[in-house]
């Protein structure tokens, strides 16, 4: 009776064998889980990074379409402006123009001043299909992106 009080209980190879088989299985089991969210962490971030990369080009395109419609306000001003020099120099040549030498120069000055306005409208309508082209391209492109996938957890 001794004998049975300090003994434990005893342990065979088979049954360390199968806690050492259990232990490797869970072990196992927990690195493939572990690899499997790794990957997903990483094709995530990867979207992340395509995504980050579009809105970067789409904040770039609106910073260039909000500078270009401040330049378009500027020009329409200084059309606005040689209109009301215009309006002025006509005005002025009507008063002046009888000495025959100073008719030839208000002319010369209006013929200068329409062939500028002339320049600065062309220049604007040419400035208003590049806009149109690139907004037809924009759209476009919008169309054709295609939404992420979301992966599993």
């Amino acid at each position: 009776m001794a004998n049975e009080k300090n003994s434990g209980p005893e342990l065979s190879w088979q049954t360390i064998v199968g806690a050492i088989t259990a232990i490797a299985l869970l072990s196992a089991a927990q690195w493939t889980i572990f690899q499997n969210q790794f990957a997903s962490v990483e094709k995530t971030e990867t979207t992340d990074r395509a995504q980050l990369a579009d809105l970067r080009a789409a904040l770039d395109k609106y910073l260039t379409i909000r500078e270009h419609t401040e330049y378009r306000s500027g020009v329409v001003a200084q059309n606005d402006d040689m209109m009301r020099r215009l309006a002025v120099l006509e005005t002025s040549q009507a008063k002046a123009a009888h000495d025959p030498v100073e008719k030839p120069t208000f002319e010369a000055v209006a013929k200068a001043t329409d062939d500028r306005i002339t320049l600065l409208q062309n220049q604007i309508t040419d400035i208003n299909r590049q806009i149109a082209a690139a907004l037809v391209i924009i759209d476009n492109n919008a169309s054709v992106r295609k939404n992420p996938t979301i992966l599993p957890p």
